[in-house]
């Protein structure tokens, strides 16, 4: 009898050990794959981002000059505008005594 109750215990845990095998392998699998995964994606970051980055700071180069190109004259004409108003008003100024 006592016999009989060790083989039912060691298939008991034989049985709950390969349940919990069953209930943690998927996560296992997905976990493996989701790091290999993240290290090909890490390697492509590595890869392109400087390329990239360069691009981009070409981008923002050319359009700080076109930009400056753009406004450069409207500056310019707002501003002897101003020095316009500025003498008329001067030039012009009322005396309220």
């Amino acid at each position: 009898m006592a016999g009989n109750i060790a083989v039912m215990r060691d298939i008991s845990l034989i049985w709950l050990i390969f349940l919990t095998l069953l209930a943690v392998l998927p996560w296992g699998v997905l976990f493996f794959f989701m790091i290999k995964g993240m290290t090909k994606v890490r390697w492509a970051v590595k890869t392109y981002a400087p390329v990239a980055q360069g691009k981009l700071r070409q981008v923002a180069d050319v359009t700080g000059q076109v930009s400056v190109k753009i406004t450069q004259p409207v500056v310019a004409v707002r501003a002897t505008g101003a020095q316009v108003d500025a003498m008329t008003r001067t030039v012009f100024r009322r005396n309220h005594t």
